[in-house]
């Protein structure tokens, strides 16, 4: 039996086992869903009476209820029921500042988010109901240790989050920091159309190994599937967060966002990726690289982007050496390497930039299986090497690379 039929057997056998154990309804404890009381002391109490009864599943049944942070324990999952919303709490002292708390490559004084799960192995969070974060009445204030974010995940193994709504953020979606083995699946991360929403990043993957997302939708402000790590700029750092490492992302839907499948800003070491059977439309790049020249020994390496279908004006590549800061950078350079871009059809606005400079090492890009409509034909592959086209027909006609 191969090691991944093994880990989807146990994650069914988990989500059997854990939806045998007892419920523990949150208006049993108190909480009202009118949408105005704020209930943050009852649905804790509901989480601490699961806890404390051995485990279980705390219920968020149809109402909204409107909360500040809650801290889920080990032992205790959590599902929103259809027309279950946990609505943030307008007012930011509901939310307190924690001192350790992990945001862009950190560890700072920051909110905590309105779910927080640290060290809870085998969580489950499931819907169909909603976590709604409140967005406009943050997005436009200043909040110096942060806006809430929907849900954060630490520390913990064998993570499934399966079914939910994630809606009006009022910073990023979902954060796994140092997670392995999670499953992200047939979830929606949306904003408003037309509003801002600055931050609202749908997936944060952080230090984290073996995770999928599938069959996921997006339409946010900010980069709908992000791997992130460490920003080394003058903080202690120590401990170096582990890797980013063997990540799929599959069967998505991305309607709007910044980019599609990002790496970076804040990482080192992301390896081992594959982004496939998608659709991409709208303004945003298909895959964006980021990097920091204050972030010293980037490497993103082994990403596989295939089966992807577009439909917008965005950039197929997005590469931006420079992100955030104009700093100098040290020794040694960042090093991107070993991409391949595969089967990738329909239309959309430039092929975009893939180039080296002086903070970074680019190389062995292959290109292949690709036929686009684009308003930007060109390419650019400067300071590059080992670039490969095979069989890739922009416009009509066949694609070379011009001398850069």
């Amino acid at each position: 039996m191969s090691s991944y039929l093994k880990v989807v057997m146990l994650t069914v056998l988990a989500a059997h086992l854990a939806a045998g154990a007892s419920q523990c309804d949150i208006t049993q404890h108190g909480a009202i869903g009118d949408g105005k009381t704020l209930n943050t002391e009852a649905i804790q109490k509901g989480i601490d009476a699961c806890a404390a009864g051995g485990g279980g599943t705390l219920v968020v049944p149809k109402g909204e209820f409107v909360t500040g942070a809650l801290f889920l324990k080990p032992g205790v999952n959590l599902q929103l029921q259809e027309g279950g919303v946990l609505k943030a709490s307008a007012n930011i002292e509901d939310f307190p500042i924690r001192s350790g708390n992990r945001f862009e490559g950190h560890f700072e004084d920051w909110r905590a988010a309105i779910v927080n799960a640290e060290k809870t192995d085998h969580l489950r969070v499931t819907g169909p109901g909603t976590i709604d974060g409140s967005g406009p009445a943050y997005w436009s204030r200043n909040t110096p240790n942060g806006r809430p974010r929907n849900l954060y995940i630490r520390d913990s193994s064998d993570v499934v989050v399966s079914g939910m709504h994630f809606k009006d953020s009022a910073s990023w979606n979902l954060h796994f920091y140092n997670c392995t083995n999670v499953t992200v699946e047939n979830s929606r991360f949306e904003i408003p159309a037309n509003s801002k929403g600055p931050s609202t990043d749908g997936i944060d993957i952080d230090s984290s190994q073996n995770v999928t997302v599938r069959g996921c939708y997006f339409s946010v402000n900010d980069d709908c599937v992000c791997l992130k790590g460490n920003r080394y700029d003058g903080l202690d750092q120590k401990p170096a967060s582990p890797p980013v490492r063997h990540v799929r992302v599959t069967g998505c839907t991305y309607v709007r966002g910044m980019g599609a499948l990002t790496l970076g800003t804040e990482a080192t070491e992301i390896r081992d990726v594959e982004f496939d059977h998608s659709k991409v439309t709208g303004r945003m790049p298909m895959l964006r690289l980021k990097m920091r020249p204050d972030t010293t020994g980037q490497h993103y390496q082994d990403v596989r982007v295939h089966d992807i279908e577009l439909d917008g004006d965005g950039k197929v590549l997005s590469w931006e050496p420079q992100h955030g800061t104009k700093a100098k950078a040290g020794p040694p350079l960042g090093v991107i390497e070993n991409i391949l871009v595969a089967n990738i059809r329909g239309v959309f606005g430039s092929f975009g930039t893939i180039a080296g400079n002086d903070n970074s090492e680019v190389k062995n890009i292959t290109l292949r299986n690709i036929d686009l409509k684009l308003q930007n034909a060109e390419l650019n592959t400067a300071r590059t090497s080992g670039v490969v086209v095979e069989n890739v027909v922009i416009n009509g006609k066949p694609f070379t690379l011009s001398k850069q």
